[in-house]
């Protein structure tokens, strides 16, 4: 795998690293549209040799699938941005870094939406609408968001995705709130309660893309294959 500063790093299937790389978890507070916090964490991927995965499948997320189709679309386009623009001085993750942190979109989405739903939270498109408008409008213009999105490592085609999730994110911590859960504490409670929810629906992650970490709500990087 080539890094993307010379040439495309990652337009087909991702190689699995030989040394374990660290994964960017998406979860509370990762969410923002600009900024996100770098987690490290440590995935046993214990049981997923059970499940015999499809060419086309990345992960299982209950009854949703995240497809290769979905994350390679997600970092072709991701690649395809940086070249309008000057990534000097970014912090832009590369090769297996962004396939890792693009299977960790795709799997925490449909993880809180299920955790929105099986609360009764919802996003409707005009709220998502609204987000979007204002976050333009915090950037300056619209010609201001090709280079924010591409600094957070955001496809343009996934922005509404991105903002749904965000939604969810504030809702649920809102409703956490609101049941007695302090704001300093509603960022950790909403992260258990998204892994549970990833255990009640169960999570099955391709062994080729990652693994599954069930306490952190987190896909973390293949295990590296040894000679």
């Amino acid at each position: 795998m080539e890094n993307e500063e010379t040439t495309p790093d990652l337009n087909q299937t991702p190689e699995v690293a030989e040394e374990a790389r660290e994964p960017k978890q998406l979860s509370k507070r990762t969410l923002a549209i600009i900024a996100a916090v770098l987690v490290v964490v440590v995935g046993t991927g214990v049981a997923l040799k059970l499940t015999v995965f499809k060419p086309a499948v990345v992960a299982h997320v209950g009854k949703d699938v995240v497809t290769v189709k979905d994350v390679t679309n997600s970092v072709n386009e991701i690649l395809a941005e940086r070249k309008g623009v000057d990534t000097t001085g970014m912090q832009i993750a590369t090769g297996a870094d962004l396939t890792l942190e693009e299977v960790n979109f795709h799997v925490i989405a449909y993880l809180l939406a299920d955790t929105a739903k099986a609360n009764s939270v919802t996003v409707s498109d005009t709220e998502v609408a609204t987000r979007k408008a204002s976050i333009i409008s915090q950037l300056g213009s619209a010609a201001d968001l090709p280079k924010a999105l591409v600094a957070a490592n955001i496809a343009s085609e996934d922005l509404n995705l991105y903002i749904r999730s965000l939604l969810y994110d504030e809702k649920l911590a809102t409703l956490l709130e609101q049941k007695g859960t302090s704001q300093s504490d509603a960022g950790a409670k909403l992260q258990a309660d998204v892994a549970q929810e990833g255990t009640d629906i169960g999570v099955k992650i391709n062994p080729k893309y990652g693994n599954w970490d069930p306490t952190q709500a987190v896909v973390t990087a293949p295990t590296a294959k040894t000679k």
